[in-house]
């Protein structure tokens, strides 16, 4: 029995720490999860389950046990009630085709099924999540035993009393272990966004960027799509520092953000490479399609009333030039994109400022 205990609590623990994987993997945060997030799980715990049906320990010579419920508890206790019932139709189901179709195990299974009822609708209560774990484990416990007790005349107070017992221990350290789990996926998203973010525009900062870039640009070349790239620089922006103080200039540049991103498209990836410089990573983009879009950026810039924290009203323009590949840049060096982008900016700024110049064609400039 102890053996087989051991090794079911172990399957256990090793899955916890599997989903945890998975999630740093995949940039999951558990508190928000998507709906494909949430279908994924429900289908992972419930093959979890169903695998914890193969390390089954035997606490007497009638009652073969597991703790295939504690799969329920815990979807139920961090992602809440849709994946838990996708993972109770996945357990009771395999418990019905794996182990062979018969009156006892269609009530095992159906037993499942309403086991991941009662935790999706615990999972809705508010309390603490020690509190809730430990409810649906009670009510797990209840249908389980009434299972069991559906499959024989034998008196099994004791038994169930002790499988009772195994469980709330193994839904205490289950608890601890996920917690310090979610504790862990929590600290390395909270790290990667602050290697990813500028920190007072909360845009892609520079090295977000460069490996979006060179990901955008690679896709681009095996997709045989366009990539358009705008780099926007703020005109004026040292003498807005020197004129107002750098915490006016913050303002400008944090208004400025909101602008791009409310004004470009929904697939655009828009970044603060540094200083006033910025840029967006325009996916599908042809020359012209770019150039209009940094057309449309430049007129709402420039009609915006920059409000600064002492109520004074600027208006700022910003300079942008354009490059798309292949239209501009046929080779397969993402960092030639971003050097004929800057030189249509650098046009920009020597013609006047406050314009959209696109990079000339590469039969232009041979």
């Amino acid at each position: 029995m102890f053996n087989m205990l051991f090794t079911n609590f172990c399957v256990l623990v090793t899955f916890v720490y599997l989903s945890g994987i998975l999630a740093k993997k995949y940039n999951n945060d558990l508190k928000m999860p998507s709906l494909k997030v949430q279908m994924v799980a429900g289908l992972l715990f419930g093959l979890y389950g169903n695998i914890l049906m193969s390390y089954s320990f035997s606490i007497n010579q009638l009652v073969i046990a597991d703790f295939r419920h504690l799969a329920l508890v815990i979807i139920a206790s961090y992602l809440g009630w849709f994946p838990t019932l996708i993972t109770g139709v996945v357990i009771g189901a395999g418990r019905m085709v794996l182990l062979g179709m018969s009156t006892a195990s269609m009530i095992a299974g159906t037993g499942m099924m309403l086991t991941a009822v009662l935790c999706a609708l615990i999972s809705r209560l508010p309390g603490k999540r020690l509190y809730n774990m430990l409810t649906m484990n009670l009510a797990a416990m209840t249908i389980i035993s009434l299972v069991i007790t559906l499959n024989t005349t034998e008196p099994l107070f004791w038994v169930l009393l002790i499988y009772l017992v195994l469980s709330i221990a193994a839904t205490l350290v289950i608890y601890i272990l996920t917690e310090d789990v979610l504790g862990s996926i929590q600290m390395f998203l909270q790290m990667k966004k602050h290697a990813e973010t500028d920190h007072l525009t909360s845009l892609n900062n520079l090295r977000q960027f460069e490996q979006l870039l060179d990901r955008r640009y690679d896709e681009a070349i095996q997709n045989r799509e366009k990539l358009g790239v705008l780099l926007v620089d703020i005109d004026g922006f040292k003498k807005i520092n020197d004129t107002y103080g750098h915490a006016a200039g913050d303002v400008v540049l944090q208004q400025l953000s909101q602008l791009l991103k409310k004004h470009a498209r929904p697939m655009d990836e828009v970044s603060r490479n540094g200083g006033e410089e910025f840029t967006i990573l325009a996916p599908k983009a042809s020359l012209l399609e770019t150039a209009a879009l940094g057309e449309k950026i430049r007129k709402a810039v420039e009609q915006h009333m920059f409000e600064l924290q002492d109520g004074i009203v600027l208006n700022v323009t910003i300079s942008l030039g354009a490059a798309v590949y292949p239209d501009t840049v046929m080779t397969d060096n993402a960092r030639e994109l971003l050097l004929q982008a800057d030189k249509a900016l650098y046009r920009a700024k020597n013609s006047g400022r406050n314009r959209v110049c696109m990079a000339e064609a590469p039969d232009e400039n041979t």
